[in-house]
């Protein structure tokens, strides 16, 4: 049987799964869906009987994936920094800043002139065959955006300044740890190279091989996806490569005569197979317009982070995000590799990070009796950028050359 690209079972068997955690747990679950055949659809979960706040997931594609996506992605947002913050330890300030993947990391550059002495830390083990790396004490501050809320007991670090590069990403759950890993770190590669990507064009705007997918280059049923794509939104749909040399494809879509609030947003999808990133990135930009269109909240922060940073116009340069001006060169979609299992899937991920100097640490956070997982994964190199598309006032992390 053909290994499944980057699931362990069918979306039956998945949905089936995370329903019997919300039964387990007396949770009831509402789905609402906005748009067809390509959809953004929301999972909200309920928690009866209790003062607990709902919790919401959103997810995209066709209207089965996007269901079972959103209700996964709804159980990773209640769970995730729960189950992060029970792995929690202390450790000297020195001892995090003077790890070989650390040096020179600037949101601990930041914290350091406070002079700390302990830093609440997520401690990883390295990936099987990596042991020579040794584990890696990961700041807690950069994966829980909420860690200044409920820092640790005996953390006297003063984040001020530094918690604007804190985000979520690394998250990710699945059917069981595999699947979650395989998906936390092909975020973290995405986020990498989309704040790469908007650090150089747009900015300290370098020169920049744009390189635009050829439609008739698409595989059939990816063809099919952009087809249906231009018709939720009604305008043509472009995407793009912006791989990094020796790492898995990366790609982002845009609808350039459809700005929202006046920021050209985008999807973003990565993979070992170009295939399935480019189907994520055009998933990911008709969520992007659906949720918009139908949930005035989202309409109200588009609106928000462009009035943030107005006064900055680099800044804003990265939020808009207008490729329109750009000279691309269009070439065809690369060839999917063979199909792999899942665990040579995840093992070809951390193999191609490493090799470009990119080492990323994963670890389980939580196995629920249900068969899912949620893993979290880190990147030291990380370009964190991207989080300018949340308003941040952010520069990037890593040195360009202007």
């Amino acid at each position: 049987m053909k290994a499944i690209i980057e699931r362990k079972v069918s979306l039956k068997v998945a949905e089936d799964k995370i329903d019997a955690y919300f039964r387990r747990n007396n949770i009831a679950v509402d789905i609402e869906r906005f748009g067809t055949p390509l959809s953004s659809t929301v999972a909200t979960m309920n928690f009866t009987g209790t003062t607990e706040a709902p919790c919401v997931g959103c997810g995209k594609g066709y209207e089965q994936e996007a269901r079972v996506g959103a209700k996964f992605e709804a159980w990773e947002h209640h769970q995730g920094l729960i189950c992060l913050r029970k792995h929690r330890a202390l450790a000297p300030f020195s001892a995090v800043l003077n790890q070989p993947y650390m040096r020179d990391f600037l949101p601990l550059k930041i914290i350091s002139s406070g002079q700390p002495t302990t830093l609440s830390v997520i401690p990883f083990s390295p990936p099987d065959g990596y042991e020579h790396r040794g584990s890696l004490l990961w700041p807690s501050f950069l994966i829980d955006y909420n860690y200044v809320k409920r820092r640790s007991a005996g953390d006297d670090a003063d984040y001020r300044s530094a918690r604007r590069y804190s985000c979520g990403t690394g998250f990710a759950a699945g059917v069981g740890y595999t699947e979650a890993a395989i998906h936390a770190i092909s975020e973290v590669i995405e986020r990498h190279c989309v704040g790469t990507f908007l650090a150089r064009v747009f900015f300290h705007q370098l020169p920049y091989q744009l390189i635009e997918i050829e439609p008739d280059s698409l595989p059939e049923d990816l063809f099919s996806t952009l087809r249906d794509a231009e018709a939720c939104l009604e305008n043509a749909v472009r995407v793009f490569n912006i791989s990094q040399p020796g790492l898995p494809t990366v790609c982002i879509a845009s609808c350039p005569a459809r700005p929202l609030s006046g920021v050209h947003v985008f999807g973003a999808g990565c993979s070992i197979y170009p295939s399935h990133a480019a189907a994520r990135a055009i998933k990911e930009l008709v969520q992007q317009h659906a949720i918009e269109k139908g949930v005035p909240f989202v309409q109200n922060e588009w609106r928000r982070h462009y009035r943030h940073l107005e006064k900055y116009p680099k800044l804003l340069r990265c939020l808009v995000a207008d490729i329109r001006d750009k000279i691309v060169t269009r070439r065809a979609l690369p060839a999917d590799p063979d199909r792999l299992s899942l665990e040579g899937q995840l093992s070809l991920l951390i193999t191609l990070c490493d090799k470009q100097d990119l080492p990323v640490w994963v670890k389980a956070i939580e196995d629920d009796p249900a068969g899912i997982s949620i893993a979290c994964a880190v990147m030291p190199a990380m370009e964190r950028f991207s989080i300018v598309s949340l308003g941040n006032y952010v520069i990037p992390t890593q040195r360009y050359g202007e």
